[in-house]
C-alpha cells in the first residue's frame, strides 16, 4: 500500500508541475498601474514604442529620481521563480549605465542597464527567486551622467516554477528498488 501511495504522490506531482507550466502566470505592471511608484519622473508620450498610455523620466539633472514595480499586489502573484524583462522608449538621452535594483524580498540583485539600446522591446534582466511579499524592481539615476535620463515605463513578470522546497519524507535514493525487490522476494516466497 505505501509504494501504491508513492506512486501516486509521484503522478499528482507530475501533473501539477504540468499544469502550472501550461499556464504559466505573465503579469505585466505599467508606470500607470497601482504597483508603480516614482520619484523625481515626469510623465512623457515624446518618444514612441511605450507600454500603455505612456511612461515617465527623470530629469536628467537631478539625483535620487526612481521608478519601482511591485508586482505583488496582482492575485496572480505566488512565490517562485520569475523570468523579469523591462521596457523603454529608445531616446538619445538616454542612460547608458541605469541602475536596476531586482528585490526578491529575501535578497537583492544589481544590475546596470544601457537604455540606449534595444528601446521598444522586452529586455530581459534574467530569472529570479522571489517571496510571495517584498519582491520589486527598481531603477534609479545613482549611476547616470549628467545630461542622461532613466526611463520608467514597464516591467514584465512570467512565472517560469515553484521555488525548489526542501524535501520532507522522502526515501533515500534507491529505496525504491529495495522495496520492489523485496516485495518480489515475499511473493516468490509465498507462491512456493
Amino acid at each position: 500500500m505505501e509504494l501504491r501511495s508513492l506512486f501516486t504522490r509521484l503522478a499528482t506531482c507530475a501533473l501539477l508541475t504540468a499544469s502550472v507550466a501550461a499556464n504559466a502566470a505573465v503579469i505585466t505592471v505599467d508606470n500607470t498601474d497601482a504597483g508603480f511608484t516614482s520619484s523625481g519622473l515626469n510623465i512623457s508620450t515624446y518618444e514612441p514604442g511605450y507600454f500603455g498610455a505612456n511612461y515617465m523620466a527623470d530629469t536628467r539633472n537631478s539625483v535620487g529620481d526612481f521608478g519601482m514595480w511591485d508586482p505583488t499586489g496582482d492575485s496572480e502573484w505566488v512565490a517562485g521563480i520569475w523570468k523579469v524583462e523591462m521596457l523603454w522608449t529608445s531616446g538619445p538621452t538616454r542612460a547608458n549605465n541605469a541602475a536596476v535594483t531586482i528585490d526578491s524580498g529575501s535578497s537583492t540583485a544589481s544590475l546596470v542597464i544601457n537604455q540606449l539600446l534595444n528601446g521598444t522591446v522586452w529586455n530581459d534582466l534574467g530569472e529570479y527567486s522571489f517571496d510571495l511579499s517584498g519582491a520589486s524592481v527598481m531603477i534609479d539615476d545613482s549611476n547616470s551622467t549628467s545630461g542622461q535620463n532613466i526611463i520608467a515605463d514597464a516591467v514584465r513578470f512570467t512565472f517560469v516554477s515553484a521555488n525548489p522546497a526542501a524535501p520532507t519524507n522522502v526515501p533515500a535514493p534507491g529505496t525504491v528498488l529495495v522495496l520492489l525487490g523485496a516485495a518480489a522476494a515475499v511473493f516468490r516466497l509465498r507462491r512456493q
